[in-house]
């Protein structure tokens, strides 16, 4: 079979060379009665290379030294990670080399928390992809999706084969609900001496009417929200009144105020028509952001023996990322593979409703365990 051509103008193809690692488990006892600490420690094996390329209809591929696909389907793989057992994500790991660049002379050292984090990012911001791409949308879902990416713990990695640490995306809305105006604006401090409400302009409504009282039981910490810090809805509540710009930040902060004050604090989850066009504009922000963030490992290149334009790719993490870079979710997304012993994420059409599993192998699983739990029902055992 011919090779697979990197032609960036062409076919929209990149390749990435690295190669295999080995990847042990370590478990550290600190003190006697505490939790004891689990670590990865991988070591590049540069004996072992490895070529990975992006293909159409395929995404993320493991190419053989033949040029054919070794494997298909990496970033569905390496996704599906996150709620498997830890021999799995081991074994990926030795298969397809470390997420990021490693020493070949000794091990290195990785926080079981950290790695785990990082890909379970990387698998949000694809279900979230999906999410907001689905015909028939399920508004929850993309809310927790968007909510969990824009305040998770950032995570940073560094290793010696680094130019510069990496860390998780940044998003500026955490700089700002960490630092909400510090006083009442002037044009709300009259309302304090006109009445009872506060006239917020809103970025959801257009207007919004907020009782003084509750306003001040709430940036005084006399009200909280379940699942959310006290702090956290106080400077919520707080930029909500005070902020004095337009764009997607005050969006974000109006959307989440409604979605706690207005929502969750009188237990009514119906999204409104102007609730829903907000959260899937603030949702592909959101996107864009996790994608931008890990696409700094990729440069354009121009390969002077081929003379053609190329890209150097940092890391498997990155060509991961560069390989949702590529998708199409108007025409095609991932889903779940529908084998509850299975889970693996699978390209699937956007419109397409029937495909369910991500091969035939699991489809006939799922057929056949159906089949025998019918005909146990049916027998009585």
């Amino acid at each position: 079979m011919p090779q697979i051509k990197e032609n960036f103008f062409e076919n929209i193809l990149f390749r990435f060379d690295t190669c295999r690692c080995d990847c042990v488990e370590d478990i550290e006892h600190i003190t006697p009665g505490t939790e004891p600490v689990s670590k990865f420690k991988l070591q590049a094996l540069p004996g072992q290379p490895l070529l990975f390329g992006y293909a159409a209809k395929d995404g993320l591929v493991r190419i053989a030294p033949n040029g054919t696909i070794a494997e298909r389907n990496i970033l569905g793989t390496l996704i599906s990670l996150v709620n498997k057992p830890k021999k799995e994500l081991i074994s990926f790991l030795k298969e397809n080399g470390s997420l990021f660049p490693i020493s070949d002379e000794q091990y290195e050292a990785f926080p079981e928390q950290n790695i785990y984090g990082i890909i379970n990012r990387l698998k949000m911001t694809v279900e979230l992809m999906t999410a907001t791409s689905e015909i028939r949308k399920d508004y929850q879902k993309i809310c927790d999706l968007t909510i969990h990416l824009l305040l998770s713990d950032e995570v940073t990695i560094n290793t010696s084969g680094m130019k510069s640490p990496y860390s998780s995306c940044h998003h500026k809305y955490v700089d700002l609900i960490q630092n909400p105006p510090a006083q009442v604006s002037p044009e709300h401090q009259q309302d304090n001496f006109d009445g009872e409400i506060y006239y917020v302009k809103d970025s959801i409504y257009g207007s919004y009417q907020l009782d003084i009282s509750t306003y001040y039981d709430i940036v005084g910490g006399y009200s909280s929200i379940p699942g959310f810090s006290p702090w956290f809805y106080q400077n919520l509540t707080g930029t909500f009144l005070n902020l004095e710009m337009d764009g997607i930040l005050k969006k974000t902060n109006d959307f989440l105020f409604h979605y706690l004050h207005d929502m969750i604090r009188v237990n009514k989850m119906d999204f409104s028509k102007e609730m829903k066009s907000a959260l899937l504009e603030i949702a592909k922000y959101i996107i864009g952001e996790e994608i931008n963030a890990n696409l700094d490992g990729i440069h354009p290149v121009y390969n002077s023996d081929t003379m053609t334009p190329s890209w150097k790719v940092d890391s498997l993490l990155c060509a991961a990322y560069f390989s949702i870079f590529y998708l199409k979710p108007d025409l095609e997304l991932y889903r779940p593979c529908d084998n509850p012993r299975c889970g693996r994420y699978f390209l699937v059409k956007t419109t397409s409703t029937r495909n369910r599993f991500c091969s035939q192998e699991c489809c006939n699983r799922v057929t056949q365990d159906r089949y025998r739990k019918r005909k146990r029902e049916k027998e009585g055992i």
